[in-house]
């Protein structure tokens, strides 16, 4: 049986964030910088607005805007290399040229975060990965879990494997990337911020909201941009962002004061 310890688990972030107003770097939830100051996915807690740590990747990030998740999910070729065991709390997958890249499995611990499920015998297993070694094509390593496997498994078994959601942010639009949080800042391409997932939120209206009797709903469109739900109904499925807070006026375009509803 493994008694390997839970390590690197992104978690919900104690105290308060230091603020120096003379380094844009330490602004608390308001601070951006290209120099990553805690684990991808850390949880932080204001009253009622909860945030997320993530990393701008591939464009920019624009406050105000909904930062899309560009990362995604792979079906590990080599599969779980050997059989485990009940209690064991790590597999160990034979990587291709892709899995073996910095951007998954080829930077240690760079996946931490992301999620697994993997075939089992007769039940599958869902886990967070919590920490892993570095391999490059060909490499067999060892990705440890947040919890115990409850079955044994045989050797061989599918696995599918997804980058941490917090991990590669942007704002390029596009029309298969969910919403993982609100930019408080703009950030370049390649910075780390937090980015808000609950409670009291400005967001940029794509059109006016709430300027109807009843409207209460905004949903996030391509760009992260919001708009009323039922000025959305022509693009069926677009991700609820949440409520508009405040009272509002028929034919008004209205500030869009919203209760974000994405992570609590």
């Amino acid at each position: 049986m493994s008694t390997n310890a839970i390590v690197n688990h992104p978690n919900l972030l104690a105290g308060q964030l230091r603020i120096d107003v003379t380094d844009t770097t330490q602004f608390g939830v308001y601070s951006t910088g290209l120099v990553k100051k805690h684990q991808i996915g850390t949880r932080y807690r204001i009253g009622d607005r909860v945030f997320h740590y993530g990393h701008a990747d591939g464009s920019a990030v624009k406050a105000g805007f909904g930062a899309q998740n560009n990362g995604i999910y792979r079906n590990i070729g080599g599969g779980v290399v050997s059989a485990r065991v009940i209690g064991d709390m790590w597999v160990d997958i034979l990587l291709d040229a892709t899995e073996g890249a910095a951007e998954w499995f080829g930077t240690k611990n760079n996946m931490v975060g992301g999620m697994m499920v993997m075939a089992g015998n007769t039940i599958p297993s869902f886990r967070m990965i919590t920490g892993h070694e570095k391999g490059a094509n060909a490499a067999t390593i060892k990705v440890y879990l947040d919890g115990p496997l409850v079955e044994a498994t045989d050797a061989a078994k599918m696995i599918e494997m997804a980058q941490n959601p917090y991990n590669q942010l942007r704002n390029d639009g596009g029309t298969q990337h969910s919403v993982m949080g609100v930019a408080p800042m703009t950030g370049v391409d390649g910075s780390f911020g937090w980015f808000q997932s609950w409670g009291p939120c400005w967001c940029n209206p794509d059109l006016p909201v709430a300027d109807t009797q009843y409207w209460r709903t905004v949903v996030f469109v391509e760009g992260g941009g919001i708009r009323s739900y039922n000025d959305a109904s022509a693009e069926d499925g677009n991700q609820v962002a949440g409520f508009v807070i405040d009272q509002t006026s028929a034919l008004a375009d209205n500030p869009p004061f919203i209760f974000l509803q994405i992570c609590p």
